[in-house]
């Protein structure tokens, strides 16, 4: 337990200024770091997606429910072109 918390990036701290309260503090972690420890999860492994999937119903009606499964995840895919990421 104790390698888990220590390979957490450490919370940073920042504030926001709101049309009627000014001063709204936020806490945050690195995005780059903190990514890189969920993807190392090995509970998460199997559920993570790399690649755009097309699901369909038993009628061949296309199915969209996850982002993954999006019309946006392919065309983005297509942009970045292989070896881009």
């Amino acid at each position: 337990m104790r390698e888990l918390v220590m390979d957490q990036s450490r919370w940073l701290q920042g504030t926001v200024d709101f049309h009627l309260q000014q001063g709204c503090a936020f806490y945050y972690r690195d995005v780059k770091s903190t990514v890189s420890y969920l993807l190392r999860q090995r509970a998460f492994a199997e559920h993570l997606v790399y690649e755009p999937v097309r699901d369909y119903d038993g009628e061949r009606n296309r199915l969209y429910t996850e982002m993954h499964t999006s019309d946006w995840y392919w065309q983005t895919q297509v942009q970045l072109g292989s070896g881009n990421c």
